[in-house]
C-alpha cells in the first residue's frame, strides 16, 4: 500500500523531517545494531536489540520522507516495517558476478 494510501486510512501522519532528530535516531539505531552483535549477550537480548534497530530504521525512513506512524493505531510497528521498501533505498557496494 502506498504511503499516501496509508495516510488516507489513518495509519500514517505527516511529520516534517528534522535533521537533528533524524541524526539522533540514526545514532540510536547504530548503537542497537552494535549491541546485537555482542556475542556475550543473551540471544534474546541480541534479538531485541536487532529488532529495535530494524524498527528505528523504518521510523527513520518514514521521518526522512515526511511521515510517522499513527501510534494510537494497533500494528504501528508492522506498518513502519512494511513501508521500508518505499522509504529506504539500498545501494550495494559489491558487484555481483
Amino acid at each position: 500500500m502506498s504511503l499516501s494510501n496509508l495516510h488516507a486510512i489513518g495509519r500514517l501522519q505527516a511529520q516534517p523531517p528534522d535533521p537533528a532528530g533524524i541524526a539522533k535516531l540514526l545514532q540510536a539505531a547504530q548503537q542497537n545494531l552494535a549491541d546485537a552483535r555482542i556475542a556475550q549477550v543473551s540471544n534474546g537480548n541480541r534479538f531485541d536489540a536487532a529488532y529495535k534497530c530494524i524498527l528505528q530504521c523504518a521510523m527513520l525512513g518514514l521521518w526522512a520522507n515526511g511521515w510517522r506512524t499513527s501510534t494510537n493505531q494497533p500494528g504501528h510497528h508492522q506498518t513502519a516495517i512494511q513501508t521500508l521498501d518505499q522509504t529506504l533505498v539500498l545501494r550495494s557496494t559489491k558487484t555481483l558476478t
